[in-house]
Parts: structure tokens; C-alpha cells; sequence
């Protein structure tokens, strides 16, 4: 019989597929009537086994349309509780139509990892037969009786304790319905507390001179943590502390410790110092935008070095001042300790930053600083985008071109969607910054959609560099077959002798790019990826005039590594395509420029920055703090070196192999080259000294390089956009891709035309209104990565509900009709093709 006071909770499940994502009802027990609200995470029972599901709360109701007495009760409201207020779970509603992704995905995206991760269990099946427990082998019968004796155990405890054999035994126990696996939420966030003690009455005579110690520290600092007491007096005014709190002398105070790594390295705060007259004309536009108090878009494009930062802390300040809080995402997690620390000298803690490089505990406090109002200024690169501020008041995107606001994994969002839905949400302002804005944005400044404020000059005495273009083919011709040509091998030198510091730009890391055999040619390729493999050394291989010994040198100290999944071999003694001895080792990686450098440079400090160097937590920031500090002469890296950093000693840069990009096989190409060029010779001069840009190319004739030294980004906008135009490239058009991928390399050939054909039939019959060209289907650039095979159809089309509801469609059906073994993916306007 029907309870008519039952209420009943729509639930979106956060592990589910996406043909099975959709709202699930269940009733809310009178036990957990106050608990369950909009936005809690709760368990639940799914399927006909009931397996414990986490999901959360997106609607409460009266009535339901389903048969009562078929609704399944919660299960139970997580201690996290409320993880999503109603601006979150719009997000997420918005993240799901959007880009298509599950809602579970868009959850995770939005909420910190410790909020939402369900924990492993094991427990026993107190209902089925002990005896079959005898059968077991020793092994088996240990665990289940460790399992048995603690009534439920984390799976991560078993495999700590019982070694590689867990997974089997506990497998077998299940198989015997001994045990069974449950999933639950993780209760705990590492959450850290400090004690602060206060004095709450005058002391009289006290008759430990520790306890009067203790007393005096607190009659003249008031209040102070049990740490810092602890400093003072060591470990012994413990007790002690705790006597005078029976006694009723002190209070003891448990308060939340808020992890912030990044306030402690803050600058102090720079004098102020008003804006030059180019830059106060530039935020007197921004802030008239701002001003009119309706959603709207700024692009602010300016000269590097014109101080564009400068401006938008002007901004920022305008903004707090209206008691509303503001996002601030930068491209690079490198850049992100440059930042943080000019703003928090500025803002102080009321700045939280955000980015994958913190720890778990430490992206739980930034969140919940932010979520409760204690933290207004945020922050972080592309996922700090979805930080809980409170009267949001402006999005700030620096360095907005950069592919790394796009999203490859699911949600595929980029971070310019969710900044405009934001802001139309809460009628904030979205400020764009770049001086190489991408051509999206620029189309849209030009054409009225976004406004447009432009700075032309540097800021205060600095110039823009001199740049001499370098063709390398007459170095060559010449005999130099080092990858530093002679001009700026003489640069470098005379930057040194002159005490000042050079940067070095070369977008490969590793030694050399490829081993190939030198007699059938073939390059040493990655078993598990269709990509050959880079050789790393971790010693310098000096030189030899003996090629045998140089080459068994190198086979010695170096080995091969795959750049996509991480695959390490030795290099092997004889060519596994033909068997001969001999390899050729081509293309320059930065170690192996790190390498030339030092002998080009002798007695130069050198700093490698890539992918290499920076793979312990803190590394970026160490790295640039010893170049900022001077401890090095000569900073050489990839792409993390191009972008956003002011060193007023840096003289000179040095771009290698300034044409690779320009011949990859992507319509953004020529745009990409053009901004990392213009990019990485802004890092020359921002001083006063002025500065050279040495560029270094086997097509010293391109335009995009000669306008990238000429800082000429309206030339190159003009002709690119006209390319784009005639040829139907975005910004005219936009670009959906389905992937498929699979082990089965045979499924995967059958299925992929199977994609295109019902594409095509939707796009004759139902969704004959959608307007598209389809190519393919074809094989993916890099066809195979860690043994999945991967094919692709691409659509030329304008995103809209209907594209969108067509491509849903198609993933549904392939998904709920397909083969477990197959994986399909939609991407809209991807970061490459």
C-alpha cells in the first residue's frame, strides 16, 4: 500500500554507461528525510543484484508515475552530504548536453576526487554456508577469515596484506558466494584541524613554573596553536596544557587547517604603481563592459610585454571591490606558480589555487575554502573553471588560444563553454587575454560578437626584439650538422660573457626523435602504439671519433621510450625488421641540445624544462625560481618555456627547428606555429636592456615565420581567415568527430562503415533539416595506442540541439546494441584532428 506522505528522489547514478545514463527513481526513507536533498550523494540499489551504487540527488517530489511498490528505497546519504548546490548541478546538466558525456562524468568533473570516489569493500555473505569455507585451500581460508573477523575490509588493505595473490583468492571467494564486493563512498577527506588555545581566566599562583610559562606566552599573544606552543616549550606542555584546561585557565579550540601550498611562496605585495596610459584606456573599455551589469565578452589582445596582466589585476580589483568573486584559468601548470604568487601578494588568502599537480587533500581544502565563501579569487588551470565562487563576478582566460583548455578525456568540454554559460548564468564578464589570441576568438572580436581592446606598445621603456631569421640549410651546406647554427652559437656566448640569460625554445623532448635501421630503413616502433620510439640518454654521450664505440655508447647509456603510453626498451642489437647491426639515430631532442649547449657554452649553467625534468610536484616552480634567481645562465625547454614568464635578465632566445610544426597534419597548423613563435621571442627584452630573437628554420621564406618575428598578428589573421573561409574551416563551420576503438582490429574494421552508413541514413531521413559533410570512416593519425585500434568519421557541420540529438542517437544505439568490446566517442571540436 502506498504511504501517501512517501517522498520520492530522482537520482543520477555516477557509474553508469551512457546508454543506461538517465534520472532513476527511489523513495526516501523517513530515516533519511532531513539528509536527502537536492545534491547529496547518496547509495543506492541498481539492477537486479541491487549492487550498491553511488549517485546523487537531482530532484525531490510528492508523487511518481512508477507502480509503488517497484521503487527501491535509498540506501543511505554519504557524510559528504550536499556535494552540488543548484548552480552545480546546472553545470553539470549543461556539461551532459553539451558534450555528451554521462552525468557521473560531469559529477567528477565539477567536485573534487575525494568527495565522490567509492572505496572497494569486501565483506561476508553472513547467509550462505559456513561448510563450504572448509574446502578452501590455506590461503583462501586465511583471507576469508580476515575478511570475517574485521566485517567488512577496504580492497586496498587485502592486496597490502595478501600480495600479488589477492585479486585470485578473492575472486574465487566470490565466485563461491562466500563473500561479496561492495562499493561505498569514501566518508573521510583527509581533512587536517589545528588547536588554538586562549586564556579564559586570570591565573593565581600556579605551582609548575611550565604551566606560568605557558600562561605568560598567552597573555601576550592571546591565542596561539598547540603547534607553535609546542616550538616554544617542546612536547612536555602537554599535559601540562591539559591541566590548565580542567582548571579552566584556557579554552582549547579545534579549527580546520586549509591546505594552501602556494601562499607561503606569494611575493610581497609591489608597490603600487598606477597604469600606463595605453593600459588605464584599455581597462576603462573592460570595466565599461563590466559595468552595464549584463553577461558579456572582452577580448583583450596586447603586445607581449604590454603589461596585460597589470590590467587585469586592475580589473580583479574592480570586481572584489563589487563583493563578487572571479576565476582566473591559465594554460599551464608551470605558469601557474608565476601567478600565484604576484596574485596572492596582492589578494592574500583570499586566493585558492586549483590544478591536477595537488595533492588530493589539497584540491578538497581549495574547494572547500572556495565553496565557503572563504576564498573569492581563484586561481588554476582548464578544471578551475568549475570552482564553487559565490556572486561570480568575471572569468578571466590568459593565454586563451591554448589547446589545453579543451578537454581529451570525458566531459570533452573547453573551458571558453563553460566560462560563456557561467557568465550568462550569473551576468558576469569573460576576459579573454592574449597576444596571440586563437582565430575563434579573434573572428568573434571583429565581427561585434565580443569586444575588442587592444594594447600596441610594451610596457614602460621595454621594446619589442630585434629577430634575425636563421636558414639552416646554409648551415648544413656549410658542414654544421649541430642543431645550433652559428649565429646563435655566437649569440649565446657573447649573452654569457655579458652576465645575461638566454632562453632556448625546441618543441621535442628526449635525445633523438627516432632509431631507424640503415639498411631496410625501417624505424624502431612501440609494440603496443603505431609510433616509432624517442631515444633518452640519462648521462651525456660526449663524442667519439670511433662511430662503433659512439654507437655501442649509445645503446649502453640510452634507451627507447614510447611517448604515448610510457613503453621502455633498450635499443636492440640488431634491427627487429631485418636483422642487421646498424642504426641511425635521427632528430634533436632537448638533451641532446642540452648537450651541444654545454659544449658551446662551456661553464654555462643549463636548465632542461620539459616533460623529463618536471615530473615530481614541485619541479616547475624549483626550475623557474632558480632561473629567476640567476643560478642559471641558459633555460632550454619545450612549449612550458614560450608563454606568460617575465625575466627582466633573459637577453636573447633561441628558437630550434622554428618550421616542425608548420607541416603537421591539422588546419590549425600555421596558426599554432604562428603563436608559440610570437610567443617565445616575447620572452626577449621585457626590460629595458632590449633583447634578440635567433630563429632558426629550413624555410626561411615562410610567411607565418616572417610575421611571427614581425609580431604582425592583423597580417596573419587577415590571410588565415580568408583560407579558412574558402576552404569551410572553423570559425565557418564546426567539427564533430566519432571514434571508435578496439583490441579486436577485425570488429573494428566491420563496425566503422557500419558508423558512417547509419550516420548517413539519419542524416537522409530524421535529421534531414542538419546540414553536414561526413568523411571517412579512416584510420586515426596515430592508429594504435596501447594496443586499441582506433577509427574515426569526421563531420563538417554547425553545432546546434538537432546536431547534437543526432549524435546522441548514435551513441546510444552503438552502445546499447554494440559489442563490449568496442568503445564509441564524440568530440566536438577537438584540441587536434
Amino acid at each position: 500500500m502506498e504511504d501517501k506522505n512517501r517522498i520520492y528522489a530522482s537520482v543520477r547514478l555516477l557509474d553508469v554507461p551512457f546508454c543506461l545514463d538517465k534520472p532513476y527513481a527511489y523513495y526516501v526513507p523517513a530515516a533519511l528525510a532531513q539528509s536527502a536533498v537536492c545534491g547529496a550523494l547518496v547509495t543506492v540499489p541498481f539492477g537486479g543484484a541491487n549492487r550498491k551504487t553511488a549517485g546523487v540527488i537531482t530532484e525531490l517530489r510528492s508523487e511518481c508515475e512508477l507502480d509503488p511498490e517497484k521503487i527501491k528505497p535509498l540506501f543511505e546519504v554519504s557524510a559528504a552530504g550536499k556535494i552540488l548546490d543548484s548552480s552545480a548541478m546546472e553545470i553539470c546538466s549543461f556539461l551532459c548536453s553539451y558534450t555528451l558525456c554521462t552525468y557521473g562524468e560531469a559529477v567528477r568533473a565539477v567536485t573534487p576526487s575525494a568527495v565522490t570516489r567509492l572505496c572497494e569493500y569486501y565483506c561476508v555473505n553472513e547467509d550462505k554456508d559456513i561448510e563450504k569455507s572448509k574446502k578452501l585451500s590455506e590461503k583462501a581460508l586465511l583471507l576469508y577469515n580476515y575478511i570475517r573477523s574485521r566485517g567488512s575490509v577496504q580492497a586496498g588493505r587485502l592486496k597490502v596484506k595478501f600480495g600479488d595473490d589477492a585479486s585470485e583468492l578473492l575472486a574465487s571467494l566470490i565466485k563461491l558466494k562466500l563473500i561479496k564486493k561492495e562499493f561505498r563512498t569514501k566518508e573521510k577527506q583527509n581533512i587536517r584541524f589545528l588547536t588554538y588555545v586562549s586564556p579564559a581566566a586570570e591565573a593565581g599562583t600556579l605551582r609548575s613554573p611550565l604551566q606560568g610559562r605557558i600562561m605568560e606566552i598567552l597573555k601576550d599573544s592571546g591565542r596561539i596553536s598547540t603547534d607553535e606552543l609546542y616550538a616554544l616549550l617542546g612536547k612536555n606542555a602537554a599535559p601540562q596544557l591539559s591541566s590548565l584546561e580542567k582548571k579552566g585557565l584556557v579554552t582549547l579550540e579545534k579549527v580546520q587547517n586549509f591546505r594552501s601550498p602556494y601562499l607561503e611562496d606569494a611575493k610581497e605585495k609591489e608597490t603600487e604603481s598606477s597604469l600606463s596610459e595605453e593600459q588605464r584606456a584599455a581597462y576603462e573599455k573592460i570595466n565599461g563592459v563590466y559595468e552595464k551589469g549584463e553577461a558579456a565578452a572582452v577580448l583583450l589582445h596586447g603586445v607581449t610585454g604590454s603589461g596585460k596582466t597589470r590590467v587585469i589585476k586592475a580589473m580583479i580589483d574592480r570586481v572584489v571591490a563589487d563583493r563578487r568573486g572571479v576565476i582566473m584559468l591559465v594554460p599551464e601548470i608551470s605558469l601557474t606558480p608565476q601567478t600565484v604568487s604576484f596574485f596572492c601578494g596582492c589578494f592574500g588568502d583570499r586566493v585558492a589555487v586549483i590544478h591536477s599537480s595537488l595533492s588530493e587533500g589539497e584540491r578538497f581544502d581549495a574547494w572547500k575554502r572556495i565553496k565557503d565563501g572563504l576564498a573569492d579569487i581563484v586561481i588554476g588551470t582548464r578544471s578551475a573553471i568549475f570552482a564553487p565562487v559565490k556572486n561570480l563576478g568575471m572569468i578571466v582566460i590568459d593565454e586563451e588560444q591554448e589547446h589545453t583548455y579543451k578537454s581529451d578525456t570525458d566531459p570533452k568540454y573547453l573551458a571558453h563553454d563553460v566560462a560563456r554559460f557561467r557568465c550568462g548564468k550569473e551576468k558576469a564578464l569573460m576576459l579573454l587575454s592574449s597576444a596571440t589570441p586563437s582565430l575563434n576568438s579573434y573572428h568573434k572580436a571583429v565581427t561585434g560578437v565580443y569586444t575588442l581592446v587592444e594594447m600596441k606598445k610594451r610596457y614602460g621603456k621595454a621594446t619589442l626584439p630585434e629577430v634575425v631569421i636563421c636558414d639552416m640549410r646554409a648551415e648544413t651546406e656549410g658542414g654544421n650538422v649541430s642543431p645550433v647554427g652559428s649565429v646563435l652559437a655566437d649569440s649565446l656566448r657573447e649573452t654569457y660573457n655579458d652576465n645575461k640569460q638566454s632562453i632556448v625554445f625546441l618543441n621535442r623532448r628526449g635525445y633523438n626523435s627516432a632509431v631507424t635501421c640503415r639498411i631496410c630503413g625501417e624505424a624502431i616502433k612501440c609494440p603496443g602504439c603505431s609510433v616509432s620510439l624517442t631515444y633518452h640518454t640519462k648521462t651525456p654521450l660526449g663524442s667519439s671519433s670511433d662511430p662503433e664505440d659512439y654507437l655501442k655508447i649509445r645503446a649502453e647509456r640510452g634507451s627507447l621510450s614510447c611517448h604515448y603510453c610510457g613503453y621502455r626498451t633498450k635499443v636492440p642489437k640488431v634491427c627487429p625488421s631485418c636483422g642487421a647491426e646498424h642504426f641511425r639515430f635521427i632528430g634533436c631532442g632537448t638533451q641532446q641540445a642540452e648537450e651541444e649547449l654545454s659544449k658551446i657554452v662551456p661553464g654555462a649553467k643549463i636548465l632542461r624544462m620539459d616533460a623529463d625534468t618536471t615530473q615530481t610536484k614541485n619541479s616547475h616552480k624549483e626550475l623557474l625560481n632558480k632561473f629567476r634567481e640567476g643560478k642559471a645562465d641558459i633555460l632550454l625547454g619545450t612549449q612550458m618555456v614560450t608563454k606568460g614568464h617575465d625575466f627582466p635578465r633573459v637577453t636573447l632566445v633561441g628558437v630550434l627547428n622554428a618550421d616542425a610544426s608548420l607541416y603537421l597534419d591539422d588546419f590549425r597548423a600555421a596558426e599554432r606555429t604562428f603563436s608559440m613563435l610570437t610567443q617565445v621571442i616575447g620572452r626577449a627584452g621585457r626590460a629595458e636592456q632590449g633583447g634578440v630573437a635567433v630563429v632558426q628554420t629550413a624555410n626561411p621564406d615562410s610567411e607565418v615565420i616572417r610575421l611571427a618575428a614581425a609580431q604582425d598578428f592583423r597580417t596573419f589573421y587577415e590571410k588565415e581567415i580568408r583560407l579558412r573561409r574558402a576552404l569551410t574551416f572553423p570559425p565557418f563551420c564546426d567539427i564533430a568527430v566519432l571514434t571508435l576503438s578496439s583490441r579486436d582490429e577485425s570488429l573494428l574494421a566491420a563496425t566503422a562503415p557500419e558508423l558512417s552508413g547509419r550516420l548517413k541514413e539519419l542524416l537522409a531521413g530524421e535529421f534531414s533539416d542538419v546540414e553536414a559533410i561526413v568523411f571517412g570512416p579512416f584510420e586515426a593519425p596515430v592508429y594504435k595506442v596501447q594496443n586499441t585500434c582506433r577509427m574515426r568519421v569526421i563531420i563538417k557541420c554547425r553545432l546546434s540541439k538537432r546536431t547534437r540529438a543526432m549524435v546522441r542517437q548514435l551513441l546510444y544505439e552503438f552502445q546499447k546494441s554494440g559489442d563490449k568490446n568496442l568503445v564509441i566517442s564524440a568530440d566536438f571540436n577537438p584540441s587536434s584532428l
